[in-house]
């Protein structure tokens, strides 16, 4: 006789996938297979209880997810008594421990450890959200998608505007381009913004003083690429190690090993945004967002503690390397003059 007493639900978070318990009292064979790829396939035999445990299900799917976020599994289990039973379910990656269930977690919230706490932004940011409903397919329906905005003039004034942004599909994971530069009126100054996609809720507040930051993209707890930017300055040191021997007599340097290591500060921010900070920490995918495009760094050190000294806020600093070999980079100057220019008195 074999039951399976703790199951997998049909849609699931992988922070919250917890063991399978089978009851049996004969050997019982456990294939893990996504699409037809196997991962796993062992036979069990159950303990002095009758009892099968399979474990650690996250560390398994793990390098599937991160590759594909959202995605079907299927599990069979076979015993010699001609028993059969086949599985399909559905895993979203999530390195956080949720206390809710996957399904109540993505209608009531985005794909951003923010989950709807304020975030601190300013034009010329580059901001993204992202949904799912934790289907595969089509529900042939959509989810529309709106930002209400609050404005202020020179006179004090306030101005509630909601725009549409329109409307994304109900399966996979769909972006939003939420950028402040979006959203703009005549004569007024954008305060802060609100998007709003069915339950889901995330509030922008926008900083007028618009400061000089460093922008950094990364991968995050559910696999979506997100941003975040420091406000408080960049640090750099560089690091030689040199190699050198005798050559021919001479005494030569034959090798120069860099390690050009930046500190990135976030100046104070807010309490709402400490865990969107604790998550660049821990990716392993970032990118420094640069005028010529994206490059890849690694993050080497990071400090995320805090204290309630400063009325709630705190200062958070990580320090990376380029991903490439080659620690430098040359910033080209821009073409300030074109051909037409009149050179006549030079």
């Amino acid at each position: 006789m074999v039951s399976v007493t703790q199951n997998i639900p049909e849609f699931a978070l992988s922070s919250q996938l917890n063991e399978i318990v089978i009851n049996a009292d004969e050997e019982v064979t456990f294939i893990l297979k996504k699409n037809d790829s196997v991962i796993l396939q062992e036979s069990y035999t159950p303990d002095s209880q009758n009892i099968i445990r399979i474990l650690d299900l996250f560390s398994l799917l793990e390098s599937y997810l991160i590759n594909e976020p959202l995605t079907n599994f299927t599990y069979e289990m076979i015993a010699d008594s001609l028993w059969d039973n086949s599985t399909n379910f559905t895993v979203l990656l999530c390195r956080p421990i949720v206390p809710c269930s996957a399904e109540d977690f993505v209608a009531n919230y985005f794909l951003t450890t923010l989950t709807g706490r304020d975030k601190i932004t300013s034009f010329g940011r580059t901001e993204t959200l992202y949904l799912t409903t934790g289907k595969l397919s089509s529900g042939g329906t959509t989810i529309p998608v709106t930002a209400e905005c609050i404005f202020v003039n020179d006179q004090n004034q306030l101005l509630k505007s909601t725009r549409s942004l329109g409307n994304v599909a109900d399966y996979g994971i769909r972006s939003i381009d939420v950028s402040p530069s979006r959203f703009t009126q005549s004569g007024y100054k954008l305060l802060r913004y609100t998007i709003l996609a069915g339950a889901r809720k995330q509030t922008f507040r926008v900083d007028q003083d618009e400061p000089e930051s460093i922008g950094l993209k990364f991968r995050n707890s559910f696999g979506a690429v997100e941003t975040f930017y420091f406000v408080g300055g960049d640090t750099v040191e560089p690091e030689l190690s040199r190699s050198a021997a005798y050559f021919a007599g001479q005494y030569k340097t034959y090798h120069v090993d860099e390690q050009r290591k930046h500190t990135l500060n976030t100046g104070y921010i807010p309490e709402s945004m400490f865990a969107l900070a604790d998550d660049v920490a821990r990716a392993t995918e970032v990118w420094l967002m640069d005028e010529s495009g994206d490059i890849p760094i690694t993050i080497t050190e990071s400090n995320t503690s805090r204290s309630d000294e400063d009325d709630g806020l705190f200062a958070f600093t990580v320090s990376y390397i380029f991903a490439s070999r080659c620690q430098q980079r040359l910033r080209l100057l821009p073409d300030i003059f074109d051909d037409s220019f009149d050179d006549t008195y030079n």
